[in-house]
């Protein structure tokens, strides 16, 4: 009887192994859904506009209502504004429960849903704990970053960050070609005249 060759068996296993089957991008934290029409959430926003941040202007932030989602003491939502089309890109958010045990409860379920995590975020003391998973198919890409903080100034409490990268990307590069353009257009930068204007004194 003639044996099957190297090549079938080999295409066999890969077809019929599950775990290397396309899995779908995780776009979805509670009622929000990532590349959505940021307007369709309005509801559970405060009312403010989307204001754009001072350090990156190419992202537009909006406060979320208390409990406007259950056990959510507040977050936001973000989408671009170089590309025009409001796609909601980034989620944050902020929970009543701050405890360790709750980050912790939290914690094992990402990692039964899916796997270690790929990186750690938080600093070595503690006073910050942060993992990171990152997900990709094809052009997609997604982050998503759980933490848990007693830092005043870093979220404090349990908080979580979903984060469509590949559309962050591709705002960043709309908004670097025309912030470029621009300041071609005027000359390119100024120059630092004297560095000790900028030393304290």
């Amino acid at each position: 009887m003639k044996r099957p060759s190297a090549f079938i068996i080999l295409a066999l296993i890969l077809l019929s192994a599950p775990c290397l089957a396309a899995e779908p991008l995780p776009l979805t934290l509670s009622v929000f859904t990532l590349g959505k029409d940021v307007d369709l959430y309005q509801s559970y926003c405060d009312g403010s506009q989307g204001l754009s941040q001072t350090d990156i202007p190419f992202l537009s932030e909006t406060n979320l209502r208390a409990d406007s989602v259950p056990g959510v003491r507040g977050g936001s939502l973000t989408h671009g504004n170089c590309l025009g089309d409001r796609k909601l890109l980034r989620v944050k958010l902020k929970f009543h429960d701050t405890s360790q045990k709750f980050f912790n409860a939290l914690l094992k379920e990402y990692t039964k849903q899916f796997g270690e995590p790929d990186s750690y975020q938080g600093d070595t003391f503690k006073n910050v704990i942060a993992w990171q998973w990152n997900f990709a198919r094809g052009k997609e890409a997604v982050s998503l970053l759980l933490m848990w903080s007693r830092d005043k100034e870093m979220r404090p409490g349990v908080s979580i960050k979903m984060t469509l990268e590949s559309l962050l990307d591709a705002e960043y590069d709309c908004y670097k070609a025309a912030f470029d353009k621009q300041e071609k257009d005027q000359g390119g930068p100024t120059a630092i005249r004297n560095l000790n204007d900028f030393v304290p004194r």
